[in-house]
């Protein structure tokens, strides 16, 4: 049996989602989430949710806007859950035990604790501020973020100049030397 044929439009636009922008979603949801297990659940809701929707998609915004949305509007729900379920206690940076791999490379392991260091002080964040982050780190502008959140680009565009600079404030300026 030919599967094109079975094909439905709402099934050939999440293929096209999941194609394009599935990587993305899925750094996305690592925000959203550091346990491996829960994420994975985490990205399962996503994927349904997000093929459920293309049945509703008139193409009156861009796919990937869609898409965000979408994960935005799941992402926030499981933090929400979350946190009735759970008292959730952020760290803060100085808290966090950064372990070093003796035998990786030098620059390597720099990337890789900067990384950290840097999802550490995402995941401090409060819900909607890390909401922000990660839709900006995945390289949106404050015009597609206001979008998808319903904040106004200006607050988006504040919001985001904030966090980057408490965000470099915490980091340290790393390239003087």
């Amino acid at each position: 049996m030919n599967n094109t044929k079975n094909t439905t439009p709402q099934d050939a636009l999440y293929r096209q989602a999941v194609k394009t922008f599935g990587r993305e979603v899925g750094r996305f949801v690592a925000g959203y989430e550091r346990d491996n297990a829960k994420r994975q659940d985490l990205m399962q809701e996503v994927h349904l949710a997000l093929w459920q929707s293309m049945a509703g998609f008139k193409g009156q915004c861009s796919l990937r806007t869609w898409v965000y949305r979408v994960a935005h509007n799941i992402g926030a729900t499981h933090v929400q859950r979350s946190m009735r379920s759970v008292e959730r206690h952020s760290r803060d940076l100085d808290d966090i035990a950064l372990h070093v791999d003796e035998r990786a490379d030098m620059v390597v392991t720099d990337r890789r604790l900067d990384l950290e260091r840097v999802m550490a002080l995402v995941h401090s964040l409060a819900a909607l501020d890390r909401e922000l982050m990660l839709l900006y780190l995945e390289g949106l502008d404050a015009a597609s973020i206001s979008e998808i959140t319903g904040l106004s680009a200006r607050n988006v565009a504040t919001k985001v100049h904030r966090i980057k600079s408490m965000l470099s404030n915490r980091l340290g300026n790393r390239s003087t030397p």
